[in-house]
């Protein structure tokens, strides 16, 4: 059995070295800064032929003087390089944006215009188709209500004005319709089976078949000669002259 006097000793456990703090990372060097990729000049809008026929090499023309413009600029200036001008300071891209823009415009006024005569004659082609319907219409319509008829406002159509001829009007027309008839000699229908005509002094002699009288050489008329009267045929009398 252990000893009642012997003292326990207590164990100190050993000291811990300190921990040792991490050693930062150096900073790496921070690399130059990239430059920024050059500007892609703008692409110039195609110019197309006018659609009007009357202002031909105008506005082609001024079109590809402002092209002509940017094409210049592009060569010799960079997207950068300033213009000191009325308006203000400029830059070469800021200009080209300005003229192109003007280019699309112009582009675009010529696609209008066609798409405006393209109408105008969808137009032109259906008034043609309607036109004749409309007519007949308007003849139907004033069969029904009369060519003075009030009803035919309701359907857009201007009624024809009623003309009162006073009786002096009326009177005047008469006669001169009568004077005019009188001055050219103009008949009626009765008056014309009225007119007949008288033939007198005329003796219709009916003539008998004989037979046919051959015709010689010798008798063949010779001019500023006096013509052989042909025989008379037996048993037939001669016809007397017409009086």
């Amino acid at each position: 059995m252990p000893s009642p006097n012997k003292k326990k000793t207590a164990v100190t456990p050993a000291a811990t070295p300190a921990a040792t703090p991490a050693a930062s990372p150096t900073p790496a060097a921070t690399p130059p800064p990239t430059p920024p990729p050059p500007t892609p000049a703008p692409a110039a809008p195609p110019v197309t032929s006018v659609a009007n026929g009357k202002n031909k090499g105008t506005k082609v023309d001024l079109q590809t003087a402002y092209l002509a413009i940017i094409a210049g600029l592009l060569a010799y200036f960079q997207p950068g390089d300033p213009f000191a001008l009325a308006a203000g300071v400029m830059t070469r891209d800021q200009l080209i944006a300005l003229f192109q823009q003007f280019v699309a415009s112009a582009e675009a006024t010529k696609t209008s215009n066609a798409a405006w005569r393209s109408a105008v004659q969808a137009e032109r082609a259906m008034e043609q188709t309607v036109a004749p319907v409309r007519a007949g219409l308007k003849s139907i319509l004033q069969g029904k209500f009369g060519r003075s008829g009030s009803q035919l406002l309701t359907f857009g159509i201007t009624p024809a004005k009623a003309i009162a001829k006073t009786t002096a009007v009326k009177t005047a027309a008469v006669v001169k319709s009568r004077a005019t008839r009188a001055a050219r000699g103009t008949k009626g229908s009765v008056q014309k089976q009225a007119i007949v005509g008288n033939v007198t002094g005329v003796v219709i002699t009916p003539m008998t078949a004989g037979p046919a009288v051959p015709v010689t050489s010798g008798n063949a008329a010779t001019p500023g000669a006096t013509p052989t009267p042909a025989p008379t045929p037996t048993g037939t009398t001669p016809t007397p002259p017409h009086g």
